[in-house]
């Protein structure tokens, strides 16, 4: 007996939760979860069929102003609004997108490629493994 009085608090208390879930207007994209953004190395870009590749650098403005990659367009979280309509001006559906960030833990490059699958309806984007470190020693190596 006692076990279906709490079998059915527990079940009337996660109805809302599942309705909350479901109906939020700003639920978690659920779709993201079961399909992320893939990582890439910079051999497998190379191994790719040939495309036209938009660089996005997910870093602050400053980190970006120290240096970046040439060519890449600048689009942090906290410059997302004035930054975008860069983006959408030379990004055409059958580009590849590739964004990177500082690499090891930054997760800003996940967040903004996500954002920009979400926002822009980018299909073909991927995030850089080891980010600005794997440019930087592109440049270092002889």
């Amino acid at each position: 007996m006692k076990f279906r009085r709490v079998f059915l608090l527990l079940l009337l208390a996660l109805i809302p939760s599942f309705l909350t879930g479901w109906l939020h207007p700003r639920r978690p994209d659920w779709k993201e979860a079961w399909n992320p953004v893939p990582s890439v190395t910079l051999e497998e870009l190379r191994a790719m069929p040939a495309a036209r590749t938009v660089w996005i650098d997910a870093r602050e403005p400053d980190d970006y102003a120290k240096g970046h990659l040439p060519g890449a367009l600048n689009l942090s979280e906290t410059a997302w609004e004035t930054s975008l309509p860069a983006v959408i001006d030379v990004w055409t559906p059958e580009f590849r997108v590739v964004v990177y960030c500082d690499g090891g833990g930054c997760q800003a490059s996940r967040a903004t490629a996500t954002r920009l699958r979400r926002e822009i309806g980018a299909a073909h984007v991927y995030i850089l493994k080891d980010g600005w470190a794997a440019l930087a020693s592109l440049k270092a190596a002889p």
